[in-house]
Order: C-alpha cells, then sequence, then structure tokens
C-alpha cells in the first residue's frame, strides 16, 4: 500500500462535530413557515439575547456545502471552459424562477399608479353623480384598495423568494468559484506560479470573489431595467401622447452615452484590478518576510514600497470614480430632462394645455422610471466588477497546469522492467527546465534501487534542488523518463511548516503511534528540543515556523518525512541548518537508522558525507547539468562511527553564527546556523528574496547593511521571536502552547470611536457640512422643481411666452439639481479615497511597528483579510454607500415634512409609522451585524489555509494524491463555516415584514 493512501481513511485532526448537529431549520420547516421564511426567527431571537458565535449558525444544507455544489460546476466548466456557460447549466432553473418572482414583484409594483387612477376617478364620479350609486362607487374603491394591498403583499414575498434563492445561486457559484481556484492551486506549473504570486490568488480569491457575491439578484435587472421602463413609456404615451416619445428618444439617446461611459468604466475597473494586485503582492511579501525587516529596520523603506504601490491604485479607482460620476449624473437627471422634453413638446409643440391631472400623474409615472435609471447607477459599476472578476478567475483556472505524466507510478505498464530489476527511481535522458524555452538539465541518466543511500551534490546553483523537483514532476520535462515506483517522502531546501502543533505538524493528517512518533523525535534529535518547551509537541507552530530556529525547521520537516513511512526520502539539504553534532546524530539515528532500508537521496555539500563509506554512491551534477558518479560503496561499512567530530571543521557552505546548548545533550535549542546556497529558490524562498530587492529599490543600503548576508536577518530573528514567548509569563499549559490567538470580535454596536476615526479621515466638520449641504440643496432643488411644475400647471396659460419662461425655469431647475447630484458624487470619490489613503497608511503604519509577537500570533490570513477584502469596503463601499444614506435621510425627512404638512394632525400616524420601522430594524440589526463580524472572523482561516497550500504545493503533491485531496476537503470544510454565515435570510425576513411602496 503506498503511503499517500493512508490519509484518506481518517485525520484525527479533523473536526466532526459539523455532521453531528441538528438538521438545517428551513428542512423541517412548514410550508407557511418556508413562505414567510419564519424558521429564521429562532436565531433573529436569540441575536437578540446574545453575541452570535459560529456554533449558533445552523450548519449549510447540503446543496450548499462546497463540495456539492462544486462538483457538477467543475465538470460542466471543464468541458465548456466558460464561466457563463457553466452558471446556467447548473443554476438555470433556478436562475429562471427567481426571474419569474422578480417580474412579479415589478409588476405589482407598476399596479400602484393604476390603482391610484381608478380610485382618483371614482372619488370623482362619486362627488357627481346620484347618492343612490354610492355604495357601489364605494364598494369599486374598497375593491382596488384591497387589489393594491393584495399585490404589496404578493411583491414582498415575490421579492424576498428572489432575493433569498439569489443570494443561494450566488453562495453556489461563489463556492464552486473559490473551490476550483484552490484546487488549481495545487495544480499550476512552475511558470504559472511565477506569474501569479500568492498574493494576487489571495486578492481573486476574496475581492473577485466577493464582487460576484455583490451582483447576486442584480444579473436579471439587466432585462427586468428596460421591461420596465418600456412600459412606463407606453403608459405616459397614453397620458401624454406623442408627446411621450420625445421623453423616450432622451432616454434611448442618453442610456447610449451611458453605454460608452460603462465600457471606459470597465477598462478602468481591468488596470485598477492589476493595480491592486500588485500592492498585494508587495504587502504579501512584506508581511512575510516580516522578520527580516525588522531586523534590518527596514520598516520606512518598505513601507514607502507599499505606500507607491496603493497611490498607483488610487490613481486608478479615482479615474473609475470620476466616470461613474458622469454616468450617475446621467442617470439621475434623466427623468428631469425626459419631463422636459415631454411637457416641452406636449405644451409648447402640440399647443395642449397642462393640467394638474396629466402634471402629476406624468411625474409619478417619471419616478416609476426614475427608480430603475437610479439603479443602473449602483448596479453598472457593480456589474462591470463582476465581469472583470469572472475575466480574471477565468483567465488563471486556463494557466498552465504540471503534466501529469511527467513521472511514470510503479502500476505503469512501462515501468514493469524497472520493477523487475528492483528499480525504484530512474531517469533516462532526461532534459528538464522550468519553462517550455530553456533547459536546465541535460542528459540525465540516474537509477537508484530499492533500499540504496544516494548523495547528490555539486557546486553551488548547479542544479541539485532542480533534481529533485524534476523527480516530483514539478519540471517541465523536455525529453526522457523519470520513474519513481513508490510513495515519497519530501523535505524541500526551505523547510515548509504549517501553523499547527509541533505534532500536527509531524503527523500531517496520519493517525498517531505513539511509539512510531518517539521514534521518528528522537532519530530528528527532537527530544531536547520538545523538553524546553512547557506545552511540549503541543506547542503551537507560527507562520511559516516564524517562532522556530533554521534548524529546528529542518529537523520537524525531516520528522514528518521519516512518520510518512514512504519509500522514497527525497531530502533536500535538510542537515545544512544544524551544526556537526547534529548532523551526526541524525545521520547515524535518522538516515542510518530508522531509515536504513529505506530508499534515500540526500542533497548535501557536506564532504564528510559525501566520502562517507556508509552511502551508496554519490553523484555529481556538474555546471552543465549532467550528473557524473564520483564515488561508489560496493559494501557500505555497518559500523557505526561517527559522521564528524564534535570540534570537526564545518561543513563547506555553512556558516555558524553561534549554538545555545541545552544542558549537557548538546542540542541547540536556537541555533542560528546559515547556508550560504545560490540554488534555485523555492516558493517559500521567493518572498525573502523579493523584500531584499525591493528594500534597495529606493535607497543604497549602506556599507554596514551591504557587508550582512541576505539570509543573515532569518537567522538572527529567530532568537527574538521566540523570545518574545519566553517573556509571557504564562502557567496554563493550553495557553502556552496555543500560539495564534483567537481573533478578536466586538460585542454590541459599531462603537462611536470608529465612526469618528472615519470622520476624521474625511476631514472632518468642513467637509461633512460642505457634504451635507451639497445634499441639502440637491433636495431643495428637487421640490422646487416639483411646486413649480404644479404651479405651471395650475395657471392655465397656454401663451408662447409664458410656456417658455415657465419651461426655461424647470429645465433650469433640473440642471441646478443634476449639478448638485455631480458635485455630490465628486465630494464622495475625492474623499471617500482621501479617507481610504489615510486609513490604509495608518494601518501599515500601526501593523509595520508592531512587535513581533503580534506575528507570531496572528497569522498571514489575518493580515491579507484586513488588506484584501476589508480594504476593498473602505475603497469602493463606503463612501457610495455614505451618499445613497445621505441622499435617502433628505428625501425621506422632506417627504415626511410636507405630507405633515398637507395632512396637518393626522401626520401623527407618520410617527406610528417611523416608531414600527424603528422597533423592525432594531430587531434585525443585532443579529444581522454579529453575521457581518462573523464573517470576517471565519474569513480568515480560509485565506490561513490557502496562503499555506500555495507556499506548501509542491511539498504537498510530493506525499501524494491523498494529501492533495485532504488539503482540499480542509478548505471546503472552512470555506463551508465561512459561507454559512454569508447565508442571510435575515435580510429577506426583515423585507418580507417591510414591503415597499417603491423600490428606488
Amino acid at each position: 500500500m503506498t503511503p499517500e493512501l493512508l490519509p484518506l481513511k481518517s485525520y484525527d485532526t479533523f473536526d466532526h462535530s459539523v455532521s453531528k448537529r441538528t438538521p438545517h431549520p428551513q428542512d423541517v420547516a412548514g410550508c407557511l413557515s418556508r413562505l414567510l421564511l419564519d424558521w429564521v426567527r429562532p436565531l433573529m431571537t436569540l441575536g437578540q439575547r446574545k453575541q452570535l458565535d459560529v456554533d449558533d449558525v445552523w450548519p449549510l444544507r447540503w446543496e450548499l456545502q462546497a463540495n456539492t455544489a462544486s462538483y457538477r460546476f467543475s465538470s460542466v466548466y471543464e468541458a465548456s471552459w466558460s464561466m457563463y456557460k457553466a452558471s446556467i447549466m447548473c443554476f438555470g432553473r433556478r436562475i429562471f424562477l427567481t426571474g419569474v418572482a422578480f417580474l412579479v414583484s415589478m409588476l405589482c409594483n407598476l399596479l400602484g399608479p393604476v390603482v391610484l387612477k381608478e380610485v382618483v376617478s371614482s372619488l370623482s364620479v362619486l362627488a357627481e353623480e346620484d347618492p343612490n350609486d354610492e355604495t357601489a362607487i364605494l364598494q369599486t374603491i374598497c375593491i382596488w384598495v384591497a387589489t393594491l394591498f393584495a399585490a404589496k403583499v404578493l411583491q414582498a414575498l415575490a421579492d424576498t423568494y428572489a432575493r433569498f434563492y439569489s443570494e443561494i445561486i450566488a453562495i453556489k457559484l461563489v463556492a464552486s468559484v473559490k473551490t476550483l481556484i484552490f484546487r488549481k492551486t495545487l495544480k499550476l506549473n512552475a511558470q504559472a506560479r511565477r506569474d501569479k504570486s500568492t498574493g494576487a490568488i489571495t486578492n481573486m480569491y476574496t475581492a473577485d470573489s466577493d464582487a460576484i457575491l455583490a451582483t447576486a439578484f442584480l444579473v436579471h435587472q439587466l432585462w427586468l431595467i428596460p421591461l420596465q421602463i418600456a412600459i412606463v413609456s407606453y403608459m405616459l404615451y397614453d397620458v401624454l401622447g406623442v408627446a411621450a416619445l420625445a421623453g423616450v428618444s432622451v432616454i434611448v439617446a442618453m442610456l447610449g452615452v451611458n453605454h460608452v461611459i460603462s465600457k471606459w468604466m470597465f477598462a478602468c475597473q481591468r488596470v485598477y484590478r492589476r493595480s491592486k494586485d500588485v500592492r498585494m503582492k508587495k504587502v504579501t511579501e512584506v508581511f512575510k518576510a516580516v522578520e527580516i525587516v525588522k531586523f534590518n529596520a527596514w520598516e520606512e523603506r518598505l513601507m514607502g514600497q507599499i505606500k507607491v504601490t496603493r497611490a498607483k491604485e488610487m490613481k486608478d479607482l479615482f479615474k473609475r470614480r470620476l466616470l461613474a460620476c458622469l454616468s450617475v449624473v446621467m442617470l439621475w437627471g434623466m427623468p428631469v430632462f425626459i419631463s422636459v422634453a415631454s411637457f416641452g413638446v406636449y405644451a409648447g409643440v402640440m399647443q395642449r394645455t397642462l393640467t394638474p391631472a396629466i402634471v402629476f400623474t406624468s411625474i409619478a409615472l417619471f419616478q416609476l422610471i426614475q427608480g430603475p435609471l437610479r439603479m443602473i447607477t449602483n448596479i453598472l459599476p457593480m456589474l462591470v466588477q463582476s465581469k472583470v472578476a469572472l475575466e480574471r478567475i477565468g483567465a488563471f483556472l486556463e494557466m498552465s497546469e504540471l503534466e501529469s505524466d511527467n513521472v511514470m507510478p510503479a502500476d505503469h505498464p512501462q515501468g514493469e522492467h524497472y520493477v523487475i530489476r528492483k528499480v525504484i527511481v530512474a531517469v533516462e535522458g532526461g532534459e528538464f527546465g522550468w519553462d517550455q524555452d530553456s533547459t536546465l538539465l541535460r542528459n540525465v541518466n540516474l537509477e537508484v534501487k530499492a533500499g540504496e543511500f544516494v548523495v547528490l551534490h555539486g557546486s553551488v546553483g548547479c542544479g541539485k534542488s532542480s533534481l529533485c523537483s524534476a523527480l516530483l514532476g514539478e519540471m517541465v520535462k523536455h525529453n526522457g523518463t523519470v520513474f519513481v515506483g513508490g510513495g515519497v517522502a519530501y523535505c524541500s531546501q526551505q523547510p515548509w511548516i504549517q501553523n499547527m502543533t509541533v505534532r500536527d505538524n509531524i503527523l500531517f493528517g496520519l493517525l498517531y503511534d505513539r511509539k512510531k512518533y518517539e521514534k521518528v523525535l528522537d532519530a530528528c534529535a527532537l527530544t531536547a528540543d520538545l523538553d524546553s518547551l512547557i506545552a511540549g509537541d503541543s506547542t503551537e507552530i507560527g507562520e511559516r515556523g516564524i517562532n522556530l530556529s533554521g534548524g529546528q525547521k529542518a529537523r520537524i520537516a525531516l520528522a514528518r518525512a521519516c512518520y510518512s513511512d514512504a519509500s522514497v526520502f527525497l531530502l533536500d539539504s535538510p542537515l545544512s541548518a544544524v551544526d556537526a553534532i547534529i548532523q551526526n546524530e541524525i545521520f547515524q539515528k535518522c538516515m542510518l537508522g530508522l531509515l536504513k532500508n529505506k530508499t534515500i537521496i540526500l542533497v548535501t555539500h557536506n564532504p564528510e558525507i559525501i566520502e562517507s563509506p556508509h552511502i551508496s554512491r554519490a553523484v555529481t551534477i556538474d555546471e552543465l547539468g549532467a550528473l557524473v558518479e564520483t564515488h561508489h560503496a560496493d559494501n557500505p561499512l555497518e559500523t557505526e562511527m561517527p559522521l564528524v567530530s564534535p570540534f570537526a571543521a564545518q561543513p563547506y557552505g555553512a556558516v555558524t553564527f553561534g549554538v545555545k546548548n541545552d544542558g549537557e545533550n548538546g542540542h541547540g535549542l536556537l541555533e542560528t546556523d546559515l547556508l550560504i546556497d545560490k540554488e534555485p529558490r523555492t516558493d517559500d524562498d521567493s518572498d525573502r528574496s523579493n523584500i531584499l530587492n525591493l528594500a534597495n529599490e529606493t535607497n543604497e543600503c549602506d556599507d554596514e547593511m551591504a557587508l550582512i548576508s541576505p539570509c543573515t536577518p532569518c537567522a538572527e530573528a529567530k532568537p527574538r521571536a521566540l523570545s518574545s514567548i519566553a517573556g509571557d509569563k504564562i502557567t496554563d499549559l493550553e495557553k502556552l502552547g496555543k500560539l495564534v490567538d483567537e481573533e478578536e470580535r466586538v460585542e454590541g454596536q459599531v462603537s462611536h470611536h470608529v465612526f469618528s476615526a472615519y470622520y476624521r479621515a474625511v476631514g472632518g466638520f468642513p467637509i461633512v457640512f460642505l457634504f451635507l449641504m451639497t445634499s441639502a440643496c440637491w433636495q431643495a432643488l428637487q421640490i422646487s422643481s416639483d411646486f413649480w411644475l404644479g404651479a405651471w400647471s395650475s395657471d392655465g396659460v397656454r401663451s408662447k411666452e409664458s410656456i417658455s419662461y415657465r419651461l426655461s425655469i424647470y429645465t433650469a431647475l433640473g440642471l441646478a439639481s443634476a449639478l448638485m447630484v455631480f458635485a455630490r458624487m465628486f465630494m464622495t470619490a475625492v474623499y471617500g479615497l482621501r479617507a481610504a489613503r489615510r486609513m490604509f497608511d495608518a494601518m501599515t503604519d500601526a501593523l509595520m511597528h508592531a512587535p513581533m509577537r503580534f506575528f507570531d500570533a496572528n497569522p498571514i490570513g489575518r493580515i491579507l483579510t484586513r488588506y484584501g477584502s476589508d480594504v476593498s469596503v473602505v475603497d469602493s463601499n463606503i463612501p457610495p454607500l455614505f451618499s445613497r444614506m445621505s441622499s435617502t435621510i433628505f428625501s425621506v425627512g422632506c417627504s415626511a415634512v410636507t405630507a405633515a404638512i398637507v395632512i396637518r394632525w393626522k401626520g401623527l400616524l407618520l410617527l406610528l409609522v417611523a416608531y414600527l420601522y424603528y422597533r423592525i430594524g432594531s430587531f434585525y440589526i443585532r443579529p444581522a451585524r454579529e453575521l457581518q463580524r462573523l464573517s470576517k472572523t471565519t474569513q480568515a482561516p480560509v485565506l490561513n489555509h490557502l496562503s499555506e497550500t500555495v507556499d506548501g504545493g509542491a511539498v504537498i503533491r510530493a506525499y501524494g494524491r491523498g494529501h492533495v485531496h485532504r488539503f482540499q476537503v480542509t478548505h471546503s470544510a472552512k470555506l463551508d463555516e465561512n459561507n454559512k454565515i454569508l447565508v442571510r435570510p435575515i435580510v429577506c425576513f426583515s423585507v418580507v415584514l417591510t414591503p415597499h411602496p417603491t423600490r428606488r
């Protein structure tokens, strides 16, 4: 049995509590409860009593789980390579049903003016006809009012159904897309990995997926809005006659211009996304190598580099915002332009009198057009972002992958002759490179039989690590055959460590066997290190092993390989980071003892090992990339003679800066040995090298800094990280062993400090006051336009001079209103971006000057969440929301005041309506706020797992398909935990309670 299949049977690190939970309440709810979404009420009630936790939210239904949703979607997508086709084929039926529900909601909304017209007509008849017909007329009025009430209830239910299931579709689509992205990261070849950094993948995983999720119920508006405009235009034609065609012409012309603007916005959005990828790449590089940054005091220098990329991103975003301003002005001002054209033709050209009935009926219809037109201003940028996101994700999923036939397995028909000769690793006529256009290793011929101990050595940069990658199928195979006839355990040159406990890193998903585990610890010289830790092997390792020395990380990676019990051990310089004493111990106990009957391919510079009689043979890789056998031991010695004496000179390529011994055993807890090697860097090492390049882009290093080796900071930063933990006097064993802190979650309403911080970032009182005054002026101009139109319709004058005068004033008021809209949107763009820039700089400054203990306790996924989706919210979501909120407040306030003036004391009923809205809002806002916070805290573990997987992809693949599958299962579980928070039926339940008379 190959070892890679073992993890498929069981994982002692998995949490199976999810499967034991109660079923989803929607599955056991009755018909009426499902119709009204009343099954949500218990969660909302619970949210009033306590702070909601993840366990309080129901598990995802089976159809929404990532594995289920992605199963069919991935197969359809791989057949068509089109996101749109896959979405239609997988979710087409439900998309159609939600479209029907949205259509019903829209038609119910359009019924309002019809009912109003009939009621007014009936009241007019009632005032004129014989009182004997009063009963029949009142019955007619009651029927129409009841019809309106039923229509509004049906509208609320249809809208609720459509929105809820549109979000369900979006959750399934996003879960499928994220699953495809994660699986793709484990298939990318070396060239694709160079093109897509961890930051770019994370940005695509978060921001682009969020853009798709945000457009959940907006897709149907693409056909609903034109349909609603067409219906209202026909109703206008029924009122104004041919004059309505002038308004329709304005609609067509301005929508055409807006279409051109949307194309420009699309181009700007693509440029902005690329700029954001660059910024995320810089951020990821800096914080993944933060120990180097702090050791060299490069905080200010690299913070400047981040700010440069941020400035470019802000510049591109501002261009898109300016285009959005133009689009908003045109669409918000379109009802005014339509009314000017229609009334101008009706009164001026057709020489007809504007009566109050015609004017206010037309205004009501214009308002029905105003809603969808204003919605275009909201959905157009979101649809553009979603389209760009789908294109970017599609391009990523089409990137080149590792060839599955790079390595021939033992059960391959052509590998039978290797099995007969007991050859377990073989390369014949191999030529390999990191891309299609170059060849690094040439004419590689190598055969390793089962149980042999082969050493690979050569000059720095000759391709030793590359040969290991070729054996794993990671390089491009230009020619030749590669055969590996057993399970592989791989130790990369830069040890890959997960943010887990020491034990979980060593077990790597396998079952715990105490005797075997203790043998592995002893063979890898880890016993003394674990004894030095209060929590022992339950001590949590920081991200990328940040709280471990280089030697400790190397030995844990070696222990992981040993515990896997594989057939072939591919060890790339595992002894380079440890001192001579421990090298000797590991060589004797591990390679000559525990792995005595295993096949070992060891990469090393150590001449003592190369010339050792205990190895089967040594193979040199020359500067041309060819293999030359330099040493062969026909009868390896069985005596356990020391590899080197404790005081022997250090092996070539290793420099010891100092070892702190733990007692008398000589095991260094804080060894900081340094290997100077110029092998091709692995993914784990790329961020460190990029940091070195970034730090020198703006300023030259001074002489003292230039004398320090680029890798020195890694070594020197380790005691600093460990000392930060040792300094915490914690008596509780479990708390001491757990390094990563739980993410803090604020309880209750958003603190006023948050609002005041954004208030100051915007610019304080002068800017906010100016913005509010602009909104007030806009609302005043809107009211003035209505009053002026009412006065025009009341005077009954039909002279050309009067019509020209009235129309000119009305046009001026409309243009002034559009100008105020532009001023408000422009201020939103300028000062919203100012606030985003200031808050970004403040966050970056705080993180760059945070102590190392902070980075030990906060994984990179948590930091990337702040720089990814959270920054996107501050950049793109908050400013438009603030603008819409202010306009809504002024609009509702002025409408309420106007209504109160007209109906006088009956306006007290408005207070009752306001109270009901307040109670409903209070019942909704608390649980909704906690769910929003939970969505952020559950997203960080997903991103942390994604980042770890991207960095350790080669190691995961080396251990076999079983471990690749295990990581996919883990990702799906973490994604489901996050997605169950994103399913927000509470919002739809709130819609049922508050059916709106209009959708604006």
